[in-house]
């Protein structure tokens, strides 16, 4: 009885640290995946240093921007009194055009801009941007044609925003 005994446990034994066949006792670990490399963003650096000069640009005029717009409103302020001389009106307008013409530039600038950025496939979200800003641009261009300078640099500050936006979506910022 006692080889029986021992029989019997050493049975128990085996059965119990034998490793189970069945789905449930089987603790298989996922395959793991693997995971692809991450696509190399492409260098946009020499774009974005275009972006960043047209920002200059736009953030340089608008700081000259306040001193010219102040000195237009307040001759215009002399001519609606009859203050000013035919020479200082002359002056004026002048002046008047040549901020208007600055603008333009500015816009000429940001439109050569876009086009660069339409032929580029990869740059689409970007010319979209950029063609944003220059709407934005020939906006202030017209607003300052019609004297309507407080808006006009308003909008300038506009195209300076969505110039950001544009290296923003760069992923360089």
């Amino acid at each position: 009885m006692k080889r029986i005994a021992i029989f019997a446990v050493a049975v128990l034994i085996a059965l119990v640290s034998a490793p189970r066949t069945d789905s449930l006792a089987q603790k298989r670990k996922p395959a793991r995946r693997a995971t692809p490399a991450p696509t190399p963003v492409p260098d946009m650096r020499p774009e974005a240093l275009q972006v960043a000069a047209q920002i200059k640009n736009v953030s340089n005029f608008i700081y000259v921007f306040g001193k010219i717009v102040n000195g237009l409103e307040i001759a215009e302020e002399q001519v609606k009194r009859n203050e000013s001389s035919p020479a200082i009106q002359a002056k004026t307008k002048q002046s008047k055009d040549a901020l208007v013409a600055r603008i333009s530039d500015l816009r000429a600038g940001l439109e050569n801009l876009a086009r660069s950025f339409q032929a580029n496939p990869r740059l689409q979200v970007q010319y979209l941007k950029i063609s944003s800003a220059t709407e934005a641009a020939a906006n202030a261009e017209r607003l300052a044609a019609a004297g309507r300078y407080d808006e006009a640099g308003k909008t300038l500050v506009i195209v300076i925003e969505r110039l950001t936006d544009t290296m923003i979506s760069m992923r360089l910022l």
